[in-house]
Formats: structure tokens, C-alpha cells, sequence
């Protein structure tokens, strides 16, 4: 349809080519973002990565693109059905010729949470409440264990979910995990707050070699965990 062709793909002969090295960048955003079902931390994150869009060169030789990601770009990636192998044109979708990036499983489930947090937005039920554990938890298989949550009857329930039960790409003798979010994170939070009152546990855990120093670091341990409510 003419055009620069999106990240993953370069054009040959008119038509869309995957570019390996792209299409896997932009297979990793689209995970991603199943996962944190944000475009925020998404981008948060693939700055820290130090990420950027596609780089072409105009007709006159000067180099465009290859900036940060904007959430604007995001947005348009994730809904851009060019990933898909399809083509829109006036407003309706058609198979293309091109081969497509994203799989069905995937692309459903980041349709899922767009269209959750576009609910979210409009019932108003949408809470700035964190995840605590983002990125620490992990299943038996070594899976990411994400933030997730859903709305019944305008009230939001969180959840920490293995990242294949989001995905969709379960395997045979898997079992995903789905954990209420507030019970984990009380959990570990009171186990924290037990390693802080406890001078013992504190000093195995770092047996500084300034008794000083040492008796400094456990009294302010043990009032971080006199006031950790």
C-alpha cells in the first residue's frame, strides 16, 4: 500500500519481507505487554532497555525514526494488524500477501488487555494500587509470574498469573499459576517485616565488619519494622 513498512518487516518487490532481528523486538513487546498489561511500564521499560523505533532514510538522504518509543507508537503496534499477515484499507481488514509476526494466541491476548483497560477507563474502576512483586516471582517451569487482574461488577481483583495461562501457550504437564495478589503480597511482606525485627537474622544477612556500624544498621532495621504499617 505504499509507505515505510512497520518494524519487522522491509519491502522487496512491493512486498512486506520479515527482518528476523525486528520481528523478535517486536514479538517481545507484544509478550510484554500481555504480561503488564500497560503501555506505561512497557515503555518505562523498553527505555531502560534503551529501545527505539525503526530508522529509515528519505529521498534525500536523511535519517528518520531509531527515537525512544512514544505510548502513542505503542498503542498503534499493538492494534496494528499489519503483525497479523493482514492489510487495512478504508477501514477494513484483509489478508495480505506478507507473513505474519504475531501468532493468534499472542495477538488475542494483547486484545484482551487492551480491551480491559479500555473498560477499566471508561467504568472508572481503574486504581493506581502497585503490584509489589512485579518482576520478582517466578513458577516451578521458570516462567514470569505477572500482574494481572479483572473487573466483576465494577470491582477490580488483582492476581499474580504465569506468564503462559496469559499468553495462552500452555504445555502439556504445565500448571499455571494464578494467585490472588493481596494474600502473596501480605505473605511476603510479613516475612520481611519479621527478618527487620529480628536482630539475629539481620546480622547473618550482613555481618558487618564495624560492630558500629553493625549495631547502627540492626536498630535502624528493627524501626523500619516497628513502623512497616
Amino acid at each position: 500500500m505504499g509507505g515505510v513498512p512497520p518494524l519487522g518487516y522491509r519491502v522487496e518487490d512491493r512486498k512486506l519481507i520479515i527482518i528476523d532481528s525486528e520481528a523478535e523486538i517486536v514479538r517481545s513487546i507484544f509478550r510484554r505487554y500481555a504480561e503488564l498489561g500497560s503501555v506505561r511500564l512497557l515503555k518505562e521499560e523498553l527505555e531502560a532497555q534503551g529501545r527505539k523505533s525503526k530508522s529509515w532514510a528519505n529521498a534525500a538522504g536523511r535519517l528518520i525514526g531509531g527515537k525512544p518509543f512514544s505510548r502513542g507508537a505503542l498503542y498503534l503496534m499493538l492494534r496494528n494488524r499489519t503483525y497479523r499477515g493482514e492489510i487495512v484499507h478504508k477501514g477494513q481488514s484483509h489478508p495480505g500477501e506478507h507473513k505474519p509476526i504475531i501468532d493468534q494466541p499472542l495477538w488475542d491476548a494483547v486484545r484482551r488487555r487492551l480491551a480491559g483497560n479500555t473498560t477499566e477507563r471508561k467504568s472508572g474502576t481503574r486504581t493506581h494500587q502497585p503490584s509489589l512483586l512485579a518482576g520478582m516471582l517466578f513458577d516451578a517451569a521458570g516462567n514470569r509470574i505477572t500482574p494481572s487482574y479483572a473487573v466483576k461488577q465494577g470491582r477490580r481483583y488483582r492476581y499474580y498469573v504465569s506468564g503462559p495461562l496469559i499468553t495462552q501457550d500452555q504445555r502439556e504437564g504445565f500448571t499455571a499459576l494464578r494467585i490472588p495478589a493481596g494474600e502473596i503480597e501480605h505473605l511476603v511482606t510479613s516475612r520481611v517485616r519479621q527478618w527487620l525485627l529480628d536482630p539475629g537474622g539481620i546480622y547473618q544477612s550482613t555481618r558487618l565488619p564495624d560492630p558500629s556500624a553493625q549495631r547502627r544498621l540492626i536498630a535502624r532495621a528493627a524501626e523500619i519494622g516497628k513502623s512497616w504499617t
